[in-house]
């Protein structure tokens, strides 16, 4: 199923992530960047990730880690 349409990321690329460690939506956004664009897709990767998404506790679109 696609996830994210604005970079095109499925729902086995984000469950792909997880296995690889990812925790969070910010962790997927830094992995494959869906949810960066216009945030359309972060309570359905919230889902994927088995935790709540509220406009109160998550910024849309989400931000991506800068590496300093």
């Amino acid at each position: 199923m696609l996830v994210c349409h604005c970079k095109v990321v499925y729902d086995r690329d984000i469950t792909q992530q997880m296995s690889r460690g990812a925790r969070d939506p910010f962790d997927i956004a830094d992995a494959c960047g869906a949810g960066t664009v216009c945030g359309g897709c972060v309570p359905a990767i919230c889902q994927l990730l088995g935790e709540p998404a509220t406009a109160d506790t998550l910024p849309l679109p989400l931000p991506v880690r800068v590496a300093s």
